[in-house]
């Protein structure tokens, strides 16, 4: 199950933007953890991959890894986030920033 996709916006053929629910009902939030749900790291990387293989036909089997990632607010249950992803091709990067009411929750770069 995916979280629910509100909208979504390709700003140009690398970068898009996408506006989710993050429904309680989400198994990523089933014991992680248990006074606190919160929306895990990993999880929020693997859904940047989907939405990139999806919108930006990045393959998914190029991942390599997560540079300079920063988790700066839990995501919680119900929380609508917008998510930005941007592929730098050049560089063989997927940026990504996931915001709660316009302030920054987490970033990173994942190499491809």
């Amino acid at each position: 199950m995916l979280p629910i996709l509100k909208h979504y916006q390709c700003i140009d053929e690398n970068s898009l933007q996408l506006t989710l629910v993050l429904s309680k009902e989400l198994f990523w939030f089933k014991g992680h953890f248990p006074v606190q749900a919160i929306f895990p790291g990993v999880a929020q990387i693997d859904l940047v991959m989907k939405y990139a293989k999806q919108y930006l036909q990045v393959d998914s089997n190029l991942f390599k890894g997560v540079d300079v990632i920063k988790f700066q607010q839990p995501l919680f249950p119900d929380d609508i986030v917008t998510l930005a992803i941007e592929l730098i091709k050049e560089k063989q990067l997927l940026t990504f920033q996931y915001k709660v009411k316009d302030v920054i929750a987490s970033s990173g770069k994942i190499t491809l």
